[in-house]
């Protein structure tokens, strides 16, 4: 059976689902080379994730979707806005948001709103291929769901800037079901969350009033906050109120008294000082009410996803909190991931919970693979020198020698980081390549670049349990340095001393693995700057031809694939 996922919200996505089994994932912007792109129902990702599951539309069983943007031609009715109407009279696609009609119906039954054959027909599928939605918070819980193995006490949460008419909800899986606790579909059929009450907004706006981009640049204040004092943190955690039931409210009616509530508390203090203000906040309210699901729940494990706990120092505080004995991550929290979790909730719902084949995810590495003779390929006939000896002892010591490279290998990985296929690597000796490798990037960063660690090595650099070993694979929680390092990988350690590490294994990336360990001997370091190979505000690089242009462009000087070094 063959699962299309689709994602059509901000932050685009397609994948393909083989039974149980995820085979191809794709953001649209590695496409279209729009960051964050999405808002639309026509992706070219689709096309994309079909070509890397070896598969055509007449192969599909079964297509799961967020309930965000279909053509306004699949509507029974519609109302179209102004900009729309404009829209319609260019000659342009008008997509239209599922949720906002169901809501207005206070009907989870789709088949009131749209006629599913037209959508059928847009897809280019079968008659009798199934159509199915998923709740926006349900998608993001089974997306961290479907990939740990605990047998029971599990606490799945989700937190973001909202969906479906919620911005959090909390599930537990006592070995036999998956109970909602919070933020199931009563958001639609009854009545939305307060979105007062949402501290994803609330992160989201400081980012905005810091300069930065909202649903984007959140990870530059997480950095930021570590210079800064949180002088409002308190007022502002008090706000945020956890109710004995975990439901999180608000004195604030709306996300309007919530901007201006963060207007009055922010007015007169440095970027610094609201960085710091808002990340303490969101530890403190997030803490408290995960504390209260677990007092609630008894739960011992935790599985976290939504654009929240993309919050690599949030989720170390979590993982922190006395009683849990392991967290995980989904690798693509942000609505990226949706395209995955819609396609989990259709197994779910067709088989029940227990048929999922739930399992730890081994690797990311799920878009379109470029062999090694494609970059090089492409290299010779654009010029550049192609040197195919011994390669990966060549990376390691341009590497001692404080050059900087990009490792071009494998599939491209699923998920906002850069986790060893599309990768920029550095030595991490001197803190100031942070600075030299921005500037060459056209970045403004405050957290240091992440390193990454051989799975031998990891322990003896970082201060790793087995609560957070799980989760670093994905690079997606902060620990502390040891203070024997701390100095001696200076690049990569962040004022409060933590880095957030990722653990590689052999088996996941050879080559990936080979350079780190050529580059120990050289250099007798243990680990090696990892950074997403893009420029500011492009999306991570996905063809030969964007690598090479990087490289052409100065941003590196040197690529490495399992053939050649390219310079």
């Amino acid at each position: 059976m063959y699962i299309l996922g689709l994602h059509t919200g901000h932050d685009a996505s397609a994948c393909v689902f083989k039974d149980n089994e995820l085979v191809a994932f794709c953001k649209e912007e590695r496409l279209n080379r729009i960051k964050n792109d999405g808002e639309f129902f026509d992706l070219q990702s689709i096309d994309e994730v079909l070509k890397i599951a070896g598969i055509n539309r007449s192969d599909l069983n079964a297509i799961a979707l967020t309930r965000l943007q279909l053509p306004v031609s699949v509507y029974k009715t519609s109302v179209l806005s102004i900009n729309n109407i404009k829209r319609k009279a260019l000659g342009q696609q008008i997509d239209l948001n599922l949720y906002k009609y169901l809501n207005n119906s206070k009907s989870i039954d789709f088949n009131k709103i749209i006629h599913v054959d037209k959508l059928r027909q847009l897809l280019k599928v079968s008659s009798d291929v199934d159509v199915f939605f998923s709740n926006h918070h349900r998608a993001h819980a089974l997306s961290a769901f479907k990939y740990v193995d605990w047998e029971k006490d599990t606490l799945v949460v989700t937190c973001d800037g909202g969906g479906d008419g919620a911005q959090y909800s909390a599930s537990f899986y006592d070995g036999t079901n998956l109970d909602v606790i919070v933020g199931g579909e009563e958001t639609i059929v009854k009545e939305p969350q307060n979105t007062a009450a949402s501290i994803g907004l609330a992160y989201a706006y400081a980012t905005e009033r810091c300069g930065f981009k909202r649903n984007r640049h959140e990870g530059k204040l997480t950095g930021l906050a570590a210079f800064g004092e949180p002088i409002v943190a308190n007022k502002i955690s008090e706000m945020f109120k956890v109710e004995e039931n975990a439901t999180i409210a608000s004195d604030l009616k709306g996300y309007l008294e919530l901007e201006e509530f963060l207007e009055k508390m922010f007015n007169g203090l440095s970027n610094q000082d609201i960085a710091a203000s808002i990340q303490a906040a969101t530890e403190a309210v997030v803490n408290k009410w995960v504390k209260k699901l677990l007092e609630i729940t008894n739960a011992k494990y935790i599985a976290m996803s939504g654009g929240v706990f993309s919050n690599v120092k949030l989720n170390q505080n979590i993982a922190e909190l006395d009683d849990v004995k392991e967290i995980f991550v989904f690798p693509a929290m942000g609505d990226e991931g949706l395209s995955v979790g819609v396609c989990v909730d259709y197994l779910v719902e067709k088989n029940g919970i227990n048929s999922i084949e739930r399992k730890r995810l081994s690797h990311v590495y799920l878009g379109w693979s470029y062999d090694a003779d494609s970059i090089v390929n492409a290299a010779v006939k654009a010029g550049f020198s192609v040197n195919p000896t011994n390669p990966v002892e060549t990376a390691a010591k341009l590497l001692a020698d404080h050059k900087v490279g990009a490792i071009y290998t494998k599939a491209m990985e699923m998920g906002p980081r850069a986790l060893g296929a599309r990768t920029i690597l550095a030595n991490p000796a001197k803190r100031d390549i942070n600075d030299s490798i921005n500037k060459r990037l056209q970045r403004t960063e405050f957290m240091p670049f992440a390193p990454y660690v051989l799975d031998i090595d990891a322990e003896d650099v970082f201060e790793i349990s087995d609560k957070v070993k799980y989760a670093c694979n994905f690079m997606t929680v902060t620990t502390q340095v040891k203070s024997k390092w701390a100095d001696k990988i200076a690049a990569v350690v962040h004022v409060d001393g933590t880095a957030r590490p990722q653990i590689i294994e052999r088996v996941v990336n050879p080559l990936y693995y080979a350079i780190l360990e050529e580059f120990k001997k050289e250099t007798d370091l243990p680990v090696l700057v990892n950074t997403s190979f893009n420029a500011h505000e492009e999306p991570i690089i996905n063809t030969p031809e964007e690598a090479l242009q990087a490289l052409k462009d100065n941003r590196i000087d040197f690529i490495v694939c399992d053939k050649a070094i390219i310079t």
